[in-house]
């Protein structure tokens, strides 16, 4: 697991300089905050279940992480809130292939330009699913803003600045199953 998590760490801070490239803050932007940020590894193992329609192997939410790197087995149940209609659309495990999430941090910079994505994971009756879900954040104290870079009158700032620490003081005091969102909490009303 150690070589995995070095690997996908790499590929978390490749992935991000290209994001921020894409909104004009260059590369490397984020590399050292990354670097010397968190990786948060959690290993799924949701049993097949004879009647997948009674229960939810995890109630919908999105990440508190810049990106959440997925790697799963052929097993399906992933599925996203399509933030049009609020229907949920199943993704396809597609094979020998990595799903990579938009998470709240990168909403957060971008300014929204870039959308955590709401999802959560179905049972399936025929098949174990299992996933490894790596999770790449700034450090626990390390404050992520909206850099002015990305503010202008088109797109005035939307999101107060928090850490990672805010997000679990917040989960502590707060049930996530009704439906509660710390994005939301973030977001400036306009």
């Amino acid at each position: 697991m150690g070589d995995y998590a070095v690997a996908v760490q790499k590929l978390a801070i490749e992935i991000m300089g290209a994001i921020t490239e894409s909104l004009g803050l260059g590369p490397i932007y984020l590399t050292t905050k990354l670097d010397d940020g968190m990786q948060v590894m959690v290993v799924n193992c949701y049993p097949k279940c004879p009647k997948p329609e009674l229960t939810l192997g995890i109630p919908p939410h999105s990440d508190y992480s810049c990106i959440t790197i997925l790697l799963q087995n052929s097993a399906n149940g992933l599925e996203i809130c399509d933030s049009g209609d609020g229907s949920w659309k199943l993704i396809p495990v597609v094979r020998s292939s990595l799903q990579v999430n938009i998470g709240d941090y990168l909403e957060v910079l971008s300014n929204g330009r870039y959308k955590s994505v709401v999802h959560r994971v179905t049972l399936n009756s025929e098949k174990t699913r299992i996933s490894i879900a790596s999770l790449h954040s700034l450090g626990m104290d390390v404050k992520m803003e909206t850099p002015k870079e990305l503010v202008d009158e088109e797109h005035p700032k939307g999101y107060k600045e928090s850490s990672f620490n805010d997000f679990l003081v917040f989960i502590s005091k707060n049930n996530l199953d009704a439906g509660k969102s710390f994005l939301n909490t973030l977001k400036i009303q306009k």
